[in-house]
């Protein structure tokens, strides 16, 4: 951080009357505070803007030309931020509209600090045009969002960067004794010099079968002992070996291949399950620097789709739902195909006892072009992980049980955002009709 330069921190409110009440003016006066005690206190001006409308927020940003703009209320995930309307009624505004919005000032804000639960779906769009966003992963508490925003301007005005100064408002959660510092996710836009120093490596996974390519891999991983496709049913990894070899084998890959560096893009290349593809990209999170790639053959054609694509406006719609409150959601994802029939099969002869069922499908309907781009693809994967933490959280769930009827390459991508939504557990589909469970992975 540039502590010669005035900083302007724009703080936007908003809690619309039907909504439940936070404690705004509390976090706006303990950051008022914060920053009067500042080392750098000169050299930083703190603008407050109240139950801001949607054109509210537009003019404020205009006027006051902040470097850093950070907004407190309610966020409901993909429906987007709760601002107010002329009556104090809920007016909300997405992703696709903020993302627009500060990509007009993005040469002058630095920082967007979302202290709003379910913001990481909007945090994860506007990072694509400011270098530094704060989102949050799932609801948090009020005393856990005024100490992350105390502690973050408490570092910014002892002169620290932006990244301590995020992680000092994690730890000041932590010593709360609140269990939420891992709700705060800090999404960062890669910058000109990353890009140009990125990295690209080439990972090769060989599973079902082991295939060659023209050019060599960066390294391969040879799991065909583990996986049989012409088994009848296919035989997959068993959970055992996953925690014992093959998990262990993708994190020792992942350090392998980064060696220390902040931006790495990662060729995914090989024949393996779907489930496979979750699981290599859990370990490598889009939040950690890694970009991933993989050629993905659609309408007959191979593309490149890359994991840091821009959001297009798919969704996915929700053609199932029953159940009730209980510890399994069976939750299942149709894109290449109707998987319905499949899936109440397994259901109805699955020795796990499902409480609540949930099955979605693409908006643009299912099949082979169902996914059309990369963009399609990103926008799906967010999308999808907010509809499980959505699910579990009406159910009371405990395990997510996931089912994907989906290219590979959505699969590899959902699989990097996977991040704290609990437990789950993947099936792998080893038989016309018959679902197996395979990796189980734990996202806290």
């Amino acid at each position: 951080m540039t502590t010669h330069l005035l900083k302007r921190i724009l703080i936007l409110t908003a809690n619309p009357r039907q909504t439940n009440r936070l404690r705004l003016d509390e976090e706006v006066r303990e950051i008022d505070d914060a920053l009067r005690r500042a080392r750098h206190r000169d050299q930083l001006e703190l603008v407050q803007r109240w139950a801001v409308t949607p054109r509210e927020m537009q003019r404020a940003i205009l006027e006051v030309s902040p470097q850093i703009v950070h907004f407190s209320g309610h966020g409901v995930g993909d429906q987007g931020l709760a601002l107010e309307d002329e009556t104090g009624q809920v007016k909300f505004v997405n992703a696709t509209a903020l993302a627009g919005l500060f990509q007009l000032f993005a040469d002058q804000v630095e920082c967007v600090l979302l202290n709003a639960c379910y913001s990481e779906v909007q945090a994860e769009a506007i990072r694509k045009h400011i270098k530094y966003v704060i989102g949050m992963n799932q609801p948090i508490g009020d005393r856990a969002a005024i100490e992350f925003a105390v502690g973050f301007y408490d570092a910014l005005g002892m002169g620290r960067d932006y990244d301590f100064a995020y992680d000092f408002g994690c730890s000041g959660i932590r010593m709360i004794g609140v269990n939420q510092a891992n709700i705060p996710v800090l999404i960062k836009k890669k910058s000109q010099d990353n890009i140009l120093n990125n990295t690209t490596v080439t990972l090769c996974v060989h599973g079902w079968l082991k295939q060659e390519y023209e050019n060599s891999s960066t390294l391969e991983l040879d799991w065909t002992q583990y996986f049989d496709i012409d088994a009848k049913p296919r035989r997959i990894a068993d959970q055992e070996t996953w925690d014992n070899v093959l998990l262990p084998s993708l994190v020792k890959a992942r350090e392998q291949l980064s060696q220390g560096r902040a931006s790495l893009t990662v060729d995914v290349r090989g024949k393996f399950p779907l489930t496979t593809a979750v699981a290599i990209g859990a370990v490598f999170p889009d939040t950690r620097g890694y970009t991933l790639q993989i050629k993905q053959r659609t309408l007959g054609q191979d593309y490149l789709w890359r994991s840091d694509a821009s959001l297009s406006d798919a969704k996915f719609k929700i053609v199932k739902e029953d159940g009730k409150t209980g510890e399994h959601l069976l939750f299942a994802l149709g894109i290449t195909g109707d998987a319905l029939r499949d899936l109440e099969r397994l259901r109805q002869n699955s020795p796990v006892p499902f409480s609540s069922f949930v099955y979605a499908e693409p908006e643009s309907g299912t099949g082979e072009g169902a996914i059309s781009s990369d963009a399609d693809t990103i926008a799906l994967a967010i999308h999808a992980k907010e509809l499980i933490r959505y699910y579990r959280q009406k159910y009371d769930a405990n395990n997510t049980h996931l089912v994907l009827y989906a290219p590979v390459g959505f699969c590899l991508f959902l699989g990097q955002r996977l991040r704290v939504v609990g437990d789950v557990v993947t099936y792998e589909r080893v038989a016309d009709n018959n679902y197996q469970p395979s990796v189980e992975l734990h996202t806290g």
